[in-house]
């Protein structure tokens, strides 16, 4: 795969043509259609250059993505470009061929147009790439078919003998007047219920992204999760793929995807990967905890191991101290723990802070305070009201001794005050990762569970709070929502970007404090139950 870095074209060459007239290099690019140059790594003195060097030799620029036929970027990965196209809702476009600029460059350098083959970055496959030269490039308006036509067969395509679920709903889109809210691009500003109308179909793309997040497609996993948050919070059940085209991160790929769904009832063109052995022994590294896509990947085809036995066996002395973890316990930290254990768990570290200080606050945070049911930790937040600096690591510290004391926390995986090679004492939010252990009974034998005990400043509790109740691309929205209007926002703090100076988000309850967080971000206060962006 080609590294994402822009390709080394700088400014236009001069072509190599020296026929008296100058009348094909002229003309050089007057007959591929219109063309869309895309203004990312050029800067704008070399943009207009390449715009008035393509306009001296006959192309028909335009701005407007949507009508042009070709666009020449200054890209080389095929990945950051679909990127681009989603971001500017270009994946849709039926004709659109993207090149990269180095192909406008070399057929410059040539005096005549060079072939295209390898300068592809992205074709949309409705419309397979072809070599045009000397013959103008015409959009074809499709015309209707009567429905017993056999236009849309295609006797190589084994979705098309697949006898649609839904064929009867699929003769018009349903057009929904949907209240604005949905149409927000970021989820952070939508409501996201624990149970949505397409709960299935959300289900299944979670699925895929989490294929991509074993393949470590980074990029992939972030627009999924978008198109997933869009789908969460849609409130109608789906039924024609193409109105759920609108919405945020519900690009041309997501609209093919729920329109196989909506045929057959599965995506099998995507999460049959997960049925291959490969997959599933990658996924079983990645199961151990600590372990992400990117290492679980590399553990497999570098070294060949496929288990967790396999890591104890020939790589433990590399492991990290969270990654031992993860395998000494695999199997337990793979249990869910029911609600009634997280809010035992959670009663007893409350317990024990208080015992510390007496007026020491704590919610229990992640998918427990979402609404769910059953959950793969616990993640705590704990806070004193108090203006005195440096109580949380305080807190934390004897918090975690009081537990160990206990016999109910069995390995300290990692403090954040600790661990850091910098100086924290200006901190405002200190973290242990532990491993919390059961005291057995003559019923049941020890058992472990992964634990988050997040202490944090009284300031920045809502902050905090906020943060670690989630979900992932909630928070992720949350973040750009606050460099859309000049803030850096955290479970640390939401802080002027300009100034670096921390903005007073305090109140006198973690309730009042966390409503102030979202007016300060100007987004509309979702209780908790309304962030499950899945």
């Amino acid at each position: 795969m080609k590294p994402d870095i822009p390709t080394n074209t700088g400014l236009p060459a001069k072509s190599t043509d020296t026929s008296s007239s100058g009348s094909a290099t002229s003309t050089l690019f007057s007959h591929i259609g219109k063309i869309y140059l895309l203004p990312v790594h050029l800067s704008s003195d070399k943009y207009e250059i390449w715009v008035n060097t393509l306009k001296a030799h006959g192309a028909e620029i335009t701005h407007e993505l949507a009508d042009a036929q070709i666009v020449l970027a200054n890209l080389g990965n095929p990945q950051r470009t679909e990127m681009e196209l989603r971001r500017r809702d270009a994946l849709q476009i039926a004709e659109i061929s993207v090149l990269q600029l180095n192909w406008a460059q070399q057929s410059l350098s040539a005096g005549t147009l060079v072939d295209r083959g390898e300068f592809i970055l992205y074709s949309n496959p409705r419309r397979p790439l072809q070599h045009i030269k000397g013959e103008a490039t015409k959009r074809t308006r499709r015309t209707s078919t009567p429905k017993d036509s056999t236009a849309d067969s295609d006797s190589s395509s084994t979705a098309k003998s697949t006898a649609p679920r839904k064929r009867a709903r699929r003769s018009s889109v349903t057009i929904r007047n949907l209240d604005p809210i949905y149409h927000k691009k970021n989820s952070c500003e939508r409501p996201h219920p624990l149970i949505c109308k397409n709960e299935e179909l959300s289900s299944i793309l979670k699925k895929i992204r989490h294929i991509r997040e074993l393949m470590s497609n980074n990029i992939s996993v972030r627009a999924y999760s978008s198109a997933i948050a869009s789908i969460r919070s849609y409130p109608y059940q789906i039924e024609n793929a193409k109105e759920i085209s609108k919405l945020a991160g519900c690009g041309g790929k997501v609209v093919k995807l729920v329109d196989e769904y909506l045929k057959t009832g599965a995506i099998e063109s995507e999460t049959k990967i997960l049925d291959e052995p490969d997959m599933q022994a990658v996924e079983r590294l990645y199961n151990i905890w600590g372990v992400g896509g990117k290492t679980a990947f590399e553990w497999y085809n570098k070294y060949g191991w496929q288990n967790v036995e396999d890591v104890k066996e020939h790589g433990w002395s590399e492991l990290s101290k969270a990654q031992k973890a993860g395998v000494m316990h695999y199997n337990e930290f793979s249990m869910v723990l029911t609600h009634s254990q997280v809010r035992f768990i959670a009663d007893q570290i409350q317990q024990h802070a208080q015992a510390i200080f007496p007026g020491a606050q704590s919610v229990v945070c992640g998918s427990y305070r979402r609404g769910a049911q059953t959950h793969s930790d616990v993640d705590i937040v704990l806070s004193v009201p108090s203006d005195e600096p440096g109580i949380h690591l305080v807190l934390l510290e004897s918090l975690v001794k009081s537990l160990q004391q206990a016999n109910l926390i069995s390995d300290v995986l990692s403090i954040s005050s600790v661990d850091s090679d910098r100086q924290r004492k200006g901190s405002l939010l200190d973290l242990a990762l532990v491993v919390w252990s059961t005291i057995p009974t003559p019923e049941d034998t020890l058992k472990h569970y992964r634990v988050d005990i997040i202490c944090v400043d009284w300031a920045i509790v809502g902050c905090a709070v906020v943060g670690w109740t989630g979900g992932t691309t909630f928070e992720r929205d949350i973040r750009i929502r606050a460099k859309e209007i000049g803030l850096k926002c955290s479970s640390s703090g939401i802080f002027d970007r300009r100034t670096g100076k921390l903005v007073d988000t305090s109140a006198e309850t973690i309730a009042a404090a966390e409503r102030r967080v979202f007016e300060v971000l100007r987004l509309p206060y979702f209780p908790p139950d309304l962030r499950n962006t899945g």
